[in-house]
């Protein structure tokens, strides 16, 4: 080499030394740091964490930071350099910090402080712990994985700590699978499958939103004071109250997957999109599959429209008043998603879609509905978010005109009632103790398209049994729910979107109208047979015990159940002559002689079927009912039959 080259062959060979160093100093860009926490929760208000990384070999250095709000009383291969963050020593490929982080986190919307995340002593609903990972200054990737110790499900952003099931679905038509956890101390409202089929339904409707690959839910047990019905956190983890049903025009379940498909940024103007998107689609998609009726929806959004909104500029966060965003948002949003397919063949969620993850603006909202439906819809969506102005909402007819698909609509037919009682229709669902309640319910498709429904049958809140099916236009269909009612109250029922309530009484008393002894005079010894007329003594079904009583002595009791007029009969035989008094019930009353003889005023046959008649059972102290007939009664029968077969 040329003594000229020496000193650029020595700078370039000290730059390849230099960059190659540099390059082995550093993970690859594409390489994701393994980061494991395990949860725990021994106290009430405390979660335990061990977070474990996995430090890559080639790292020159590795910082950790942790979550805010905790306190880290053990490490292994780390040295503290401030209040949250924490250096790798080198000590050990894979160093540990274990800490506490808050359990319970509340919030006050007015009504005192109220649980977001809570530790109790028997569960805790918390944060997943995240952590961020640095080499030196920059930002590593971290593929963060979460355990629990003991019994517990984990998910990315929320973790439930207790005894659980968990269920799980694949949307078809969507890649991606929805994880609910139904913890042992929760008390769902809604079937886990009909939870399901809700989010998968609004899993695949939704036109806006790259779906995450997993959705994971918690049914949060309602035994705190939860400062909301539901939350979204991360991605795509929530948690919604166990109480919170389906078949409702604010479907809780539905509001907090739709927050995981909002991809876009808003800004202070648009902020009222987030929760009014929400709240709209969780009542469209309960009303297109037929858990709710169009009315039920429409009112959901005439309350965008309550007096308490009245100064309410969407566009302008200080006007609102509690739940603005909520309900006058739905309103807007929908009655501009409503103007746009029924004028344009496109829809406020097609809008959505094209903003994908970016900052939006109230000038890019405008834009892209002029560019959709045109200038005069951009004029209604300047007006109903920049100033007081409200839409009115649009009945039936109007929706199916726009929306198109599967209207349905239920209408309750009857009532039926089965049990000891009776078996007979009622006009009113109005029963005893004891009685099966049937309610039979008519689903008609009255939109232009054929389609899916959904109907289920709760009583006071509980889900008791869920029909689907699918209808064609102008097609109906009659489904019919029962259940047992044990205890007298007022029950609340409901199926879809009809309701009713059912009154559940105590049995009535039974009471004796009438009451006869055949014969009125016997001979000592002779069967008597007592026979008493009775009747409900309210107006509704009666059950109780007929008491049979001879000069005050209880002589014989017979068990009814009557709904109407029905006759009861006791047998009993008077040993000694004399005059009796026989009374049963309250009131009725008869009186029997006893004669020495045969002075009975009826003949035998007429006293042999004395206890024949009526639907009441018999109870009886002797074995005979009536009398049997005596031996010169059979002879002379056989004597006669000798006769007439001599003479054929």
């Amino acid at each position: 080499m040329p003594p000229s080259r020496r000193p650029v062959a020595a700078i370039a060979l000290f730059i390849l030394l230099a960059t190659g160093a540099a390059l082995l100093a550093a993970p690859a860009a594409a390489q994701e740091v393994p980061v494991e926490h395990t949860v725990s929760a021994d106290e009430p208000g405390r979660v335990d964490v061990t977070t474990a990384v996995d430090a890559p070999s080639d790292a020159a250095g590795l910082t950790v930071v942790l979550p805010r709000r905790t306190d880290v009383y053990e490490t292994e291969g780390f040295t503290r350099v401030d209040e949250r963050t924490y250096e790798w020593t080198r000590s050990t490929d894979r160093p540990t910090l274990s800490y506490t982080m808050a359990g319970n986190v509340t919030v006050d919307r007015g009504a005192g402080e109220r649980y977001t995340y809570v530790a109790t002593d028997g569960w805790a609903l918390v944060r997943s712990p995240r952590v961020a990972v640095y080499d030196r200054t920059e930002r590593l990737a971290v593929d963060q994985r979460h355990t629990v110790a003991g019994e517990g499900v984990a998910g990315p952003n929320v973790t439930y700590l207790g005894p659980a099931e968990v269920r799980t679905r694949d949307v078809e038509g969507v890649d991606q699978r929805l994880r609910l956890v139904v913890p042992a101390a929760a008390d769902l409202r809604t079937d886990p499958e009909t939870v399901l089929d809700s989010m998968a339904e609004a899993a695949r409707r939704l036109p806006f939103g790259d779906p995450d690959g997993k959705v994971f839910v918690v049914a949060a047990p309602t035994t705190v004071g939860w400062a909301a019905t539901g939350l979204q956190r991360g991605d795509a983890d929530m948690w919604v109250r166990d109480t919170q049903r389906v078949a409702g025009p604010r479907n809780a379940w539905v509001h907090e997957y739709v927050h995981t498909r909002q991809e876009y940024e808003p800004t202070e103007a648009t902020r009222w999109t987030i929760e009014g998107m929400a709240d709209y689609y969780a009542a469209l998609y309960s009303y297109e599959t037929g858990r709710i009726d169009h009315g039920t929806f429409r009112r959901k959004l005439e309350q965008g429209d309550r007096e308490t909104h009245a100064d309410v500029r969407l566009a302008e966060p200080d006007t609102w008043d509690d739940e603005a965003d909520y309900e006058k948002g739905a309103l807007v949003y929908g009655a501009l998603d409503r103007r746009l397919r029924a004028t344009a063949d496109a829809s406020v969620g097609g809008v959505v879609a094209e903003f994908g993850g970016g900052e939006v603006t109230q000038a890019d909202l405008l834009d892209a509905i002029e560019a959709a439906g045109g200038a005069d819809i951009r004029a209604d969506a300047e007006r109903y978010t920049e100033t007081t102005a409200t839409p009115p909402t649009w009945d039936r007819a109007a929706h199916a005109e726009a929306f198109g698909g599967a209207v349905f609509t239920r209408s309750v037919e009857g009532y039926a009632v089965d049990g000891p009682y009776r078996s007979e229709s009622l006009e009113t669902p109005r029963l005893v103790a004891g009685e099966r309640l049937e309610m039979t319910v008519v689903v008609r498709n009255e939109g232009p398209d054929p389609g899916g429904y959904v109907v289920e049958f709760a009583v006071d809140g509980d889900l008791v049994e869920t029909r689907r099916g699918r209808l064609a236009p102008g097609e109906s269909t009659t489904l019919s729910f029962a259940r047992d009612f044990e205890t007298p109250g007022e029950y609340g029922l409901r199926a879809g979107g009809t309701t009713a309530t059912a009154t559940v009484e105590p049995p009535g008393e039974p009471r004796v109208t009438e009451l006869s002894a055949a014969p009125k005079t016997a001979a000592p010894g002779e069967s008597v047979v007592l026979r008493a007329t009775v009747v409900p003594a309210a107006d509704r079904p009666a059950a109780g015990t007929v008491e049979f009583a001879v000069d005050g002595q209880p002589v014989a009791g017979t068990r009814v159940a009557v709904t109407r007029e029905t006759t009861v009969e006791a047998t009993t035989t008077f040993e000694t002559p004399g005059d009796y008094t026989v009374r049963a019930g309250d009131r009725a009353s008869t009186r029997v002689q006893v004669r020495e003889g045969a002075s009975a005023s009826q003949t035998p046959a007429e006293r042999a079927g004395a206890g024949k008649g009526g639907d009441g059972a018999v109870t009886t102290e002797t074995d005979a009912v009536g009398a049997a007939p005596g031996p010169i009664i059979v002879l002379a029968a056989l004597a006669a039959t000798l006769l007439l077969w001599g003479r054929r």
